[in-house]
């Protein structure tokens, strides 16, 4: 993003503009604002994909994988750890970690996503996206997560045969 763009970006949030109408301002006063990060994804190695709200076309979830870590899971599917960050981004989404774990107990990260709320259906969709990155057979043993009921729930949904237990 240039300096206008990010001005403007701050400006709004510094308003207590909604992150999906800060979007919303900047798309339609940049428009090349979204198509340049899925430039950049897509041009560093990256697998995305994005989703839009049911009413109209503002971006809801963002997942993204490095052909790495795609690599890395593919390998080590066993164990999933899933973490998420709470309003650290300047649009307040939640950032979703995907850390996998290798055979000699090293971890590595699988995939990140932003996700407007935190709801099972936005959870779901992200933990969809990461399970397309498997082969069919593959599912992960361990899945570990906070207590985060939303995030228990659609990591059930999307992984019902993997055992789930809860990070202290």
């Amino acid at each position: 993003m240039n300096t206008d763009q990010l001005d403007m970006v701050e400006s709004l949030h510094k308003a207590d503009v909604k992150p999906q109408e800060i979007e919303a301002a900047l798309c339609e006063k940049f428009p090349s604002v979204q198509p340049a990060l899925e430039n950049f994804l897509a041009g560093n190695g990256f697998t995305f994909y994005t989703r839009e709200s049911d009413t109209d076309d503002r971006t809801e979830e963002i997942f993204f994988c490095h052909s790495k870590s795609h690599k890395m899971w593919r390998a080590f599917p066993e164990v999933l750890m899933v973490d998420t960050t709470y309003n650290t981004n300047m649009y307040d989404w939640l950032l979703v970690q995907f850390i996998g774990v290798t055979s000699t107990s090293q971890s590595f990260c699988i995939a990140d996503a932003f996700v407007i709320r935190e709801r099972q259906r936005n959870f779901g969709w992200a933990l969809e996206k990461l399970k397309q990155m498997l082969y069919d057979c593959m599912e992960p043993c361990v899945i570990l997560t906070d207590a985060d009921q939303a995030l228990m729930n659609a990591c059930d949904a999307v992984f019902p045969n993997a055992t789930k237990n809860l990070c202290r």
